[in-house]
């Protein structure tokens, strides 16, 4: 069975044709999600509290309803978590971060040298390798 040229260009214009839309796919993805952190930073400019430690620390489930701040500020607190949501998921479906963590998990308990694996990484990166391990549903 002989393979003809227009065959070949059109299993090249096919496979040209998939990856670029799939570069194209990608590129939109991350602006979507560039797009999304942009308006939370802009609501934060707005209302600057949003994220000052003194006012988050306030936060009670059991606020004044008619407290336009609270009311602000739990709709903001949402759109962040959905946001850390959205982007937590991308980074799930690249790499499974927990099942390879608790794999080697023996390893990161147990290292050659005491506090070796603590003191190697930033406080953040060792909560959640530790809320991995303790099954905790840290993304």
């Amino acid at each position: 069975m002989d393979i003809t040229s227009a065959a070949i260009a059109t299993i090249i214009s096919a496979t040209t044709s998939a990856t670029v839309t799939l570069v194209l796919a990608k590129l939109n993805s991350k602006k979507h999600l560039d797009d999304q952190l942009d308006a939370i930073l802009k609501i934060a400019v707005q209302y600057p509290y949003l994220e000052c430690e003194d006012f988050t620390n306030q936060w009670t489930s059991d606020y004044d309803r008619d407290n336009e701040k609270f009311l602000r500020y739990e709709v903001y607190c949402t759109l962040i978590f959905n946001y850390l949501s959205r982007v937590a998921q991308i980074i799930e479906k690249f790499l499974a971060a927990k099942s390879w963590v608790r794999l080697h998990g023996k390893y990161w308990i147990d290292p050659t040298e005491a506090y070796e694996n603590v003191d190697s990484y930033d406080e953040s990166f060792v909560k959640l390798i530790e809320g991995y391990l303790k099954g905790g549903n840290n993304k």
